[in-house]
């Protein structure tokens, strides 16, 4: 072909022919040619636009997913055998020793148990919360367990645990349940549902997590929420089985909630060094936070209507808790009451700042029953006193003395242990000493610190 000329263009209306000869195009091939253009522009926009845009559309619903707890949870992918996320008909739980379904919610860690096909998350307490006796029937409704951990309208003091929860109405959904029956390795379904927005660790799922062999195998005594053929109370031993115990037995509790779906989380991958942890802007309360005062490290273990209780993060001495009689009594230089709230509150910088409160000093096995309520008949009011039976026990401290006796005129108290079972002793033993004290929840700084043992808060 010859070169053409440096100024001369080459009309699209003419076509080459013969190398070197323009000739122009026919109506028809210039319009099928013209036609065909815009036709593959087009088609290029649309099936690119469209690409673009579910590509836009899945990365901002993986963006999501990653900013809330069940979207986190489920971009897991799941295994059909062995340890790990699995699916069932009511969702997604976790199976064997897994270790990435911790999450972290009012200062606390929680295991994940399952998400639902709802959106919502059940999750149970790593650690148990107390320990104590199931109560005067076989039955969770009307148990210790169940009074304890959620509100009763019919009950005043319930809900001790659900008290300690930040704001339940924003985070949480009611839990539904059954009293389950195991027999034989096999988990029958009771014929009654119930929910709450508290309850305990169930044996269906204990058992579907894989039991003994799973991350909810702790390593210590508590009570489940399952019963067998005899009406027996089920319990977990210190190596993950499952037995049956007495209703005079105490073992610990652990706490069970299910999460609303969609919660935001702030990040997290959910192992244990770098749990999921819950967005809770403004919604907290101060239990489980570390409060620093002249120099002393305290622990909130309650915090309602303005007032916060808060223990001792470490025993201030292991002595003998009476010389008489096993009642908390302030008024007898022989006891210990008696030393805490003279000697030990003599020595406090701050103790014009602590508020009168009532020790809780009754007798949970009385005569007449089992229930917790009990240890409500007597009290005695000081600046001073000590963790009771049913109080949040949050310190993860061993072999101490609580301030409820077994008898008002014996000589056996109460210890509390943190593999989940109580021990009575005599009174002349050598145990630890954990003061408590109260104030008021405005006193405390929480604009300096944040909380945590490494940078409590401050006392103004």
């Amino acid at each position: 072909m010859k070169k053409l000329k440096k100024n001369n263009k080459v009309n699209i209306l003419y076509k080459l022919k013969n190398k070197d000869k323009l000739v122009p195009y026919n109506k028809k091939e210039l319009a099928f040619n013209i036609i065909s253009i815009i036709l593959i522009i087009g088609i290029g926009l649309y099936y690119g636009g469209r690409s673009f845009y579910y590509y836009s559309k899945q990365n901002m619903r993986l963006a999501e997913a990653v900013h809330t707890l069940n979207g986190s949870v489920t971009l897991v992918k799941p295994v059909t055998d062995g340890e790990g996320l699995h699916q069932d008909v009511d969702g997604y739980y976790f199976k064997g020793n897994v270790s990435n379904n911790y999450v972290k919610f009012g200062n606390r860690i929680f295991r994940i148990i399952r998400v639902n096909n709802d959106g919502t998350t059940k999750v149970v307490s790593d650690d148990i919360v107390s320990e104590f006796m199931y109560g005067d029937e076989s039955s969770y409704l009307t148990s210790n367990i169940r009074t304890w951990l959620t509100k009763d309208e019919k009950i005043e003091q319930s809900g001790i645990y659900y008290d300690t929860i930040p704001y339940p109405n924003d985070f949480l959904v009611k839990t539904h349940y059954s009293i389950d029956t195991f027999d034989e390795g096999k988990v029958s379904k009771g014929k009654d549902s119930y929910k709450d927005y508290i309850t305990t660790l169930s044996i269906k799922d204990y058992s579907l997590a894989n039991g003994k062999n799973s991350y909810l195998n702790i390593n210590k005594y508590f009570w489940i929420n399952g019963i067998d053929k005899s009406q027996n109370n089920y319990y977990v031993s210190e190596d993950g089985s499952l037995l049956t115990g007495s209703l005079y037995q105490s073992y610990g509790v652990r706490s069970v909630f299910t999460f609303k779906k969609d919660l935001q989380i702030s990040g997290g991958d959910g192992t244990k060094d770098n749990p999921y942890v819950i967005k809770q802007d403004n919604s907290v309360n101060l239990v489980d936070s570390y409060v620093n005062i002249s120099g002393d490290i305290w622990k909130v273990f309650a915090h309602k209507d303005g007032i916060v209780k808060l223990a001792y993060t470490n025993f201030t001495s292991t002595e003998f808790y009476s010389k008489k009689t096993s009642l908390f009594d302030p008024t007898n230089r022989y006891n210990i009451a008696f030393k805490l709230n003279k000697n030990l509150l003599n020595s406090l910088a701050y103790k014009d700042k602590l508020l009168d409160f009532n020790v809780y000093t009754g007798e949970v096995s009385n005569d007449t029953s089992l229930s917790f309520t009990n240890i409500y008949s007597s009290f005695v009011t000081s600046k001073v006193g000590m963790l009771n039976l049913f109080d949040y026990h949050n310190l993860g401290l061993d072999n101490y003395y609580l301030s409820n006796t077994t008898s008002s005129v014996g000589k056996m108290v109460y210890v509390y242990h943190n593999y989940g079972m109580l021990e009575e002793t005599t009174i002349d033993d050598a145990r630890g000493i954990i003061p408590v004290i109260s104030l008021n929840a405005e006193t405390i700084d929480i604009k300096e610190g944040n909380g945590t043992v490494d940078s409590p808060y401050i006392v103004r």
